[in-house]
């Protein structure tokens, strides 16, 4: 999160925690914890211009597709527009598909949305880093 010295407010603090569950159902490919999170039009636009949606992302995970072996996010920035909030940062990601692994540096941006006093992720993008 963004350093300025002055204390989170409770809603950042919660989108944060949010963020931090969307990391952790990923590593433990926890498609229930996955399902829970993302809204049901989540989308993905990854790192080769594909898009990936939610139903699609649950299947890959719960089949072992794919597989998480590692995520390390940093400097998250939070920000919370009423009921959006955005969370920006840079992650170090190793990862595997159809048992090729391929360990990634990205910039991301990830929105989500309050929906009934739950904050739901809606789309998620990432950049490779050089």
């Amino acid at each position: 999160m963004a350093q300025s010295g002055a204390r989170p407010d409770p809603q950042s603090e919660e989108l944060l925690a949010a963020e931090r569950r969307f990391d952790a159902a990923l590593l433990f490919a926890d498609a229930g914890a996955l399902d829970a999170l993302l809204a049901e039009e989540f989308f993905l636009n990854d790192f080769l211009g594909g898009v990936t949606r939610k139903p699609q992302l649950l299947e890959s995970l719960g089949s072992g597709e794919l597989r998480f072996h590692g995520i390390v996010p940093h400097d998250l920035c939070v920000r919370v527009y009423r009921e959006a909030g955005i969370v920006t940062g840079w992650t170090e990601m190793k990862a595997e598909y159809r048992g090729t692994v391929s360990e990634v540096r990205s910039r991301f941006l990830h929105v989500y949305v309050l929906a009934g006093g739950t904050w739901r992720l809606v789309s998620a993008q990432g950049t490779v880093m050089a």
